[in-house]
């Protein structure tokens, strides 16, 4: 019993050690041109994420394009919401370009919400990093929506 108990305590140290670790893109090309997410009806919920890092945050070294993407939530309970290049929890954008020139993101109907995040860091640091968002766009649209737009913004 006594070895179990140190396997399962050292699977679940490793477990928490992955997680405290999680974040982190480097070195990376990601290209996502003309990218399309949409969800419609009940719940709707579209979330799209295109070079994003959860937890740690950190994007480092790395050329992130999604020209032309676009996400939309359109009916009931209705929730679009966009992520380019963001460095989350943590936050750090350093010598990345960012690329969302004509990005869309949408969200329709009763109290639909909008959210439109580029290049963006969480909890501080955005060194070197150039942000191009021309003609990128947030819309909520419908009795009671919001639309938040969110570009270059360290929080």
């Amino acid at each position: 019993m006594k070895a179990f108990t140190t396997v399962a305590l050292l699977a679940a140290l490793s477990l928490t050690s992955m997680v405290s670790m999680a974040g982190e893109i480097r070195d990376t090309d990601i290209w996502a041109n003309d990218a399309k997410n949409e969800a419609t009806g009940e719940n709707s919920k579209a979330l799209q994420h295109i070079g994003v890092a959860f937890g740690n945050g950190k994007i480092q070294d790395s050329y992130i394009d999604a020209s032309k993407a676009k996400n939309k939530a359109s009916g009931k309970n209705a929730v679009a919401h966009q992520d380019i290049g963001v460095a989350d929890s943590g936050g750090k954008l350093q010598r990345v370009n960012v690329y969302a020139a004509n990005a869309k993101n949408e969200a329709t109907g009763k109290d639909s919400v909008a959210v439109q995040q580029i290049g963006k860091a969480t909890f501080g640091t955005i060194k070197d990093v150039s942000i191009y968002a021309d003609n990128a766009t947030n819309k909520a649209s419908g009795k009671g929506s919001k639309a938040e737009q969110k570009i270059g913004v360290v929080e």
